[in-house]
């Protein structure tokens, strides 16, 4: 299959996909173009993609993550389009481009997929990411080593500033609302509380308090996506915390506000490391792989567990129902489901090294079976 990569930004998965889809037989021709302002209308892009087209009989034009400029210029060129998803929820401000014939798009978050088949929406599918552990089996750990030890961002939400523009009833409703999900894994009871009827009552407040000029109509999704992006600040925060007056433990990030970092006293914080080279040195390195997942990615897998798991680092997990259902919980991988749970399974496995290192290796099997790119994107390509 002659195949056009496309890169539209950029992206930690870009040049392995390219690489095993080479590796697959496949002819691909990689062009890099820019990241749109405006992910729904972009006629420059448009254009540069249809000179490309037709610059060489393609067979499909891939991407990652779901771009409607490129499927509405593939729909036109009577191309198939075939996206994978990097990023969970997808963002995007509409669904018009989605459902053509000639759209292949594929979501690593299985409750994302079926919230667009419940619209009406048949073209996006269910796949989850990959690893690849032929790369991360060739670097070399070092010597150092880390008790516990996590790899993210801390997350800046807008959440803070959108309560400024609520009364007070509407203010203790959402406070409530992010303090009921904070105790809750593996359901995401913010998609059904945040209503039309709220939702537009919060608006009014919005535009009340920013004026008619400057005012810009908040949306269900990022109303969801700024509630998750806080929570996820609160989570990763409270355990790093917790874990740091019990534990060695470090913490990998590149963006930490100043107002966090005294709370932060007892971890030790690194800069950010790079994905291909200080990642998996992270990874292999670390006793335990903190994992608190992004709360805004329902059901599925995020990269960062795959690539723990690849590195063949144990990964204790905040609970995700496609951990649960793909991998053996306590065999596998190792989920909690509440602070305390989390603190008391990182003492049990920093005791029991035997017991840890045999989960770690399970897990890196299982994702050198199941979860290999040339396994998913074989799949992927197998119905275009």
């Amino acid at each position: 299959m002659r195949i056009l990569f496309a890169n539209i930004f950029i992206s930690f998965t870009s040049d392995t996909i390219v690489k095993k889809l080479g590796e697959l037989g496949h002819s691909v021709t990689e062009r890099s173009y820019y990241t749109p302002e405006d992910l729904y209308h972009d006629e420059k892009i448009e254009n540069m993609i249809k000179k490309d087209i037709k610059s060489s009989a393609y067979d499909c034009v891939f991407t990652v993550n779901i771009w409607p400029p490129v499927a509405r210029v593939c729909h036109r060129e009577g191309i198939p389009y075939v996206a994978w998803s990097y990023d969970s929820p997808q963002n995007l401000p509409g669904t018009d481009d989605l459902n053509y014939d000639t759209n292949f798009l594929f979501i690593f978050d299985r409750t994302e997929a079926q919230d667009y088949h419940r619209r009406g929406i048949d073209r996006v599918f269910h796949m989850p990411l990959a690893t690849d552990t032929a790369t991360w089996d060739a670097i070399s750990p070092g010597d150092e080593s880390y008790d516990i030890s996590l790899l993210g961002t801390l997350y800046e939400s807008t959440l803070p500033s959108l309560l400024n523009g609520m009364d007070e009833y509407h203010q203790g409703y959402i406070r409530a609302i992010v303090a009921a999900q904070q105790k809750v894994y593996g359901y995401f009871m913010i998609d059904d509380l945040l209503t039309d009827e709220l939702m537009a009552k919060l608006n009014e407040q919005f535009k009340q308090a920013s004026g008619e000029s400057e005012y810009r109509e908040v949306t269900k999704p990022q109303m969801a996506y700024s509630i998750g992006s806080y929570l996820t600040y609160l989570d990763r925060l409270t355990l790093l915390r917790i874990f740091g007056s019990r534990f060695d433990t470090h913490l990998f990030s590149s963006k930490i506000r100043k107002e966090t970092e005294p709370l932060l006293q007892d971890i030790t914080i690194h800069d950010w490391v790079d994905y291909h080279t200080g990642m998996p040195r992270v990874f292999k390195r670390s006793r335990i792989n903190l994992n608190p997942s992004l709360r805004i990615i329902r059901s599925g897998i995020s990269l960062r567990c795959l690539d723990i798991m690849g590195c063949g680092g144990f990964l204790l997990s905040s609970y995700q129902p496609e951990l649960a259902e793909y991998f053996v919980p306590d065999e596998e991988v190792v989920l909690y489901d509440s602070y305390e749970d989390a603190v008391d399974k990182a003492a049990f496995y920093l005791e029991h090294d035997g017991i840890r290192q045999r989960i770690a290796q399970n897990g890196y099997e299982r994702v050198k079976s199941d979860f290999s790119y040339e396994k998913q994107l074989g799949t992927i390509l197998s119905g275009v």
